[in-house]
């Protein structure tokens, strides 16, 4: 506790010691903010002149259509920003995979750029968060190392989009200018989220309170018990067991009397609850032209409706802005919070944690005096989850000149995750369990720009700026788990604790301890100029020249150039001025070339020794019978020399435009995203001992379209008004090249083709069932035969592609993609005098799953005789949650395991439709004569908003949404369920 106690204020005292907030631009008279983002003050039509022509890009906005409603989403009650994101702005998919709160989303922008193998591939392809230009850092996968089931992180596993206070978000939108996106860097290759803060206000004090209360919805299933099951099985045996196989029929089924079993199955209320949900926040703002500040503060729980789960944040922020000088401004801002995440009890993740797997011949009961005797066992048991994280940074300007500027930030971002779990012996077959985690994520950033703007005759302006920025990363954990230890009470390790002992960190009673510790480090230093030419409000003209360089590149492949360009053509002001019913038109048109990062510094050392001793199912050995050795790295890959810097070159072309006094707008973006020379792991011979080689030459490309159709449907001197807007986004995603010229690669169950989507299924292609001898083809002689195996009675009929009478690999077909082909959502607002009512329908279309979950529940021989991780059995299998009558019955004990996941026969429709947020609000300040009463009242705001009302879709699983990253369906993912709140939102 301690130690966690001074982690979080050791790091928020580092981080507030290196703040920002907001730029400062001074005007003739007085030093004004000015950084158009947050500034809500009005400036001159001089001051503001200058700025427009002076600024950076980075600080333009983007237009509505790239842009999330704040101020609708934050009467939804959503811990992460990433709730936001979905389904306001196009280009940006969001995958709820999981109704658990606190649980990591994903998140891709404008396709994937890359493959997903394995989840550890996950941060490869998700867009980088900035908040007031810092760049938040994500988790490095480098943990998975130690683990021998990749379901989950090690460590919290902890949304890091729920460390920004929401309440102190003034807008988010999202980057796609590719020139935008170049003078961000290597960072922003896969996309950026640009979020800003609320800053001070000069002139006025503002006082905001803002809180809700409301309850999550449990949903209605049917449970079933052992009966169930046994009518479920016996169709099988009936038709293809025999007396040894009745002999084996499992015991918790065989005993009808039995009835922890066939008793009552009444375990959902254990599992499934209304949950509560609440937040209070709270801001005030103030001060002066010369100096004023915000402070934000406040705390949210958010429970979901099965497993008991939940989280709790607190936020904490400050910023302030001073001009001490005309020539002279300083901003500062801070962000400190802290989330505390209760986790599901599933017994998989369980056992995945602890790399032991008891005796599951045996279920958990459905019987509720069974299971609540479970969770009472439970109950002693520790599974705390802790997100400590501190960002903010320090920013000078400098005015040199009259049109010669200096700027200097440095910017730190922090964040810690904790977790301590401890398993007691009762749960454990006898032997207790206890790991600690600790891992830091630690981002540094030196940034330096000279800034000069030339004003040239007859509206046309010139503007230079040299830039350059220093980025450092350090990535570190500690681990450490035990078995056996004294007894039930002491959850903890226990060591001697005499430092003057060489063994006082040896643990004590007869624990067996296994521990790891490693870091990991990046480190870029980046130069870059721009050059940015305007004429008027008619055309604005940009160059960028950029040179990266990093500390994972190797030392002849350490730097990369990178050019980008942009140019915007105002078509209304320059060609269409006297156009009536054409309120603006406008052409933006950028390419780029964006390096791309790489994690791991391994990569830069060439060929190299690991200390993993452990091979593919114990990947976490570091010795050989207790003796530390390193070895060459066989589990991870051979990584030679010749490694070079993988890039993202992207053309985006944008058209935006107004009509009939701005009442409808719409916009056109199409793109072409090419990520190139990409690493992937390459088979090699199984001789050399490596499970393959490091190269460069993956190349993956996305074409897309995304259009944006907003209107404001009634006059504007309606009293009823309906603004409503359609998002939508398509994307094509290519496999373009593989490393040496390969035509096609495999890896494990996935198989990638040039000319292919990424995220294509490989499946076998299944027809029926063979119900006779004489259904089975014959030729020469020879029966069909799977991989060499003869095909029998009651087997599937997979399609011979290749007609060689052998099923195989090469009969397999590449079919359906695991990302929707196409996106977007349908957004109103609706206000008549004092009431507004909002509400999104969010779809996703194209796409396809593979109902894993179905096929392990008909797969149960296999997975029962082999007692492995795929047999486990959670409570809330005892439901009915499968289409039963969708699949033939086939022989569940032949040896080409009929029931095998990688065919279409589990291939599913994963298209949907929501009304995901729906609510209804109404102003109590704007009722006559209320601000006459209380004078300091600006707003009193109550609403009633709620959430995943209702999902419509073709799946025979319920939510489609709920797959793992590779468009698996294991069911293990938690329902997103109806949430029902009433808040209060009041301006003083």
């Amino acid at each position: 506790m301690i130690r966690k106690q001074y982690s979080f204020i050791c790091a928020f005292i580092l981080c507030f010691l290196s703040i920002d907030a907001t730029a400062f631009e001074s005007s003739k008279s007085v030093a004004l903010l000015i950084q158009v983002d947050t500034t809500e003050q009005e400036l001159s039509p001089e001051i503001a002149d200058s700025l427009m022509r002076s600024m950076s890009t980075l600080a333009q906005r983007k237009g509505v259509a790239d842009s999330v409603d704040i101020k609708v989403m934050n009467l939804n009650p959503f811990i992460s920003g990433a709730q936001y994101v979905k389904g306001y702005v196009n280009s940006v998919y969001v995958q709820e995979n999981s109704g658990e709160p606190g649980s990591l989303k994903n998140m891709v922008w404008r396709g994937l750029s890359s493959p997903l193998f394995s989840n550890r591939d996950l941060n490869g392809v998700q867009p980088t968060i900035f908040v007031n230009g810092i760049p938040m850092g994500q988790e490095n996968n480098f943990a998975f190392n130690v683990q021998r089931y990749n379901y989950r992180k090690i460590g919290p596993e902890t949304d890091l989009f729920t460390k920004i206070d929401l309440n102190a978000v003034k807008s988010i939108e999202i980057i796609k200018d590719p020139l935008q996106l170049a003078e961000l860097g290597p960072l922003a290759a896969n996309g950026a989220i640009w979020i800003v803060t609320h800053s001070g206000k000069s002139g006025q004090r503002e006082l905001s309170v803002n809180s809700y209360y409301g309850f999550s919805q449990k949903p209605s299933i049917t449970p079933v018990n052992a009966e169930y099951e046994n009518m479920f099985r016996q169709p099988f045996y009936a038709k293809h067991g025999d007396l040894e196989d009745r002999l084996k029929y499992p015991g918790y089924l065989a005993d009808s009397t039995n009835i922890n079993y066939y008793g009552p199955s009444n375990w959902q209320d254990l599992y499934y609850k209304n949950s509560s949900l609440y937040a209070l926040d709270m801001s005030l703002t103030g001060g002066t032209e010369r100096a004023n500040f915000s402070f934000f503060g406040g705390h949210k729980r958010n429970g979901a409706v099965a497993d008991d789960t939940n989280i709790k944040t607190y936020h904490a922020l400050f910023s302030v802005n001073m001009a001490p000088f005309e020539w002279f401004t300083v901003s500062a801002f801070v962000d400190a919070n802290k989330s505390e995440r209760k986790r599901n009890r599933s017994l998989r993740d369980q056992f995945a944690e602890t790399a032991y797997l008891p005796d599951l011949s045996t279920p958990l009961s459905p019987n509720r005096e069974i299971y609540a005797y479970y969770l009472d066992e439970y109950g002693k048991s520790l599974n705390n989850n802790t997100l400590n994280s501190v960002y903010g940074y320090l920013n000078f300007k400098f005015r040199i000149l009259k049109n010669l500027s200096y700027s200097s930030k440095l910017s730190i971002d922090y964040t810690e995750g904790i977790r301590d779990i401890f398993w007691p012996s009762t749960l454990m077959e006898g032997s207790n369990y206890v790991s600690n985690y600790f891992g830091y994520t630690q981002r540094l950033i030196f940034s330096n720009s000279l800034n000069y703007l030339v004003p040239l005759k007859e509206k046309q302006n010139l503007n230079f700026s040299l830039s350059s920025e220093y980025l450092m990363d350090l990535y570190r954990f500690n681990y450490a788990k035990a078995y056996d230890g004294p007894n039930d009470f002491v959850k903890i390790n226990v060591v001697n604790g005499k430092t003057d002992d060489a063994d006082y960190l040896e643990p004590k009673g007869g624990i067996h301890v296994y521990r790891w510790n490693n870091k990991d480090q990046y480190r870029m230093q980046s130069f870059f100029g721009t050059a940015k030419y305007s004429y008027g409000q008619i055309l604005d003209a940009s160059l960028l020249l950029r040179l990266d360089g990093a500390s994972t590149m190797q030392p002849d492949s350490r730097w990369l150039f990178t050019p980008a360009a942009n140019i915007k053509w105002n078509l209304k002001e320059h060609l269409l001025k006297d156009t009536e019913i054409l309120s603006a038109l406008k052409v933006d048109l950028g390419a780029a070339r964006i390096a791309r990062p790489v994690s791991g510094s391994r990569y830069a050392t060439g060929p190299q020794y690991s200390s993993n001793m452990g091979w593919s199912t114990e990947p976490g050995l570091v010795s050989f019978n207790g003796i530390a050795g390193i070895s060459r790295p066989y589990n991870t890959g051979w990584i030679g020399y010749g490694i070079d810097w993988p890039y993202s070159d992207q053309l985006n072309l944008s058209v935006a435009s107004d009509w009939f006094e701005n009442r409808l707008s719409v916009g056109v973006s199409i793109y072409n995203k090419d990520d190139k020379n990409q690493l992937t792991l390459v088979p090699i011979p199984s001789e050399y001992g490596y499970v393959g080689q490091h190269l460069n030459g993956l190349s993956v490309r996305n074409r897309g379209v995304e259009l944006y159709v907003g209107a404001h449907v009634l006059p504007k001197k309606s009293t009823l008004q309906w603004h409503t807007s359609v998002n939508l986004s398509a994307n094509k995603n290519t496999l373009r090249a593989l490393p040496n010229g390969l035509d096609e690669l495999i890896v494990g169950d996935r198989k990638l083709q040039v000319g292919k989507p990424v995220d294509q299924f490989w499946l076998y292609q299944n027809e029926g069932i063979y119900n006779s001898e004489a259904e089975i083809p014959v030729q020469n002689g020879r029966k069909m035969a799977f991989e060499g195996i003869y095909l029998n009675v009651s087997d599937p009929k997979w399609k011979d592609v290749n007609g060689d009478f052998n099923i195989d690999n090469n009969d397999k077909v590449m079919t359906g993609q695991a990302s929707p082909k196409i996106f977007g959502a349908w957004n109103n607002q609706i206000s008549y005098k004092n009431f507004d009512l909002s509400f999104q329908l969010y779809f996703a279309a194209g796409h396809k799953l593979l109902n894993n979950r179905a096929a392990s529940r008909y797969d149960f021989i296999n997975n029962e005789s082999n007692n492995s991780i795929q047999s486990v059995r959670e409570i809330y299998h005892w439901q009915q949650d499968l289409d039963i009558s969708k699949y033939p019955i086939y022989n569940p004990w032949s040896s080409v395991v009929p029931y095998r996941v990688e065919q279409d026969l589990f291939l599913e429709n994963a298209s949907f439709l929501k009304l995901r947020t729906l609510t209804l609000g109404y102003d109590l300040a704007r009722i006559e004569g209320a601000q006459n009463t209380f004078r300091s009242l600006r707003r009193a705001y109550i609403y009633l908003s709620g959430t995943n009302l209702h999902t419509w879709t073709k799946f025979s699983g319920g939510d489609p949404e709920l797959v793992e990253f590779n468009g698996y369906y294991t069911g293990y993912g938690l329902p997103l369920a109806p949430t029902y709140t009433l808040g209060l939102k009041l301006d003083l």
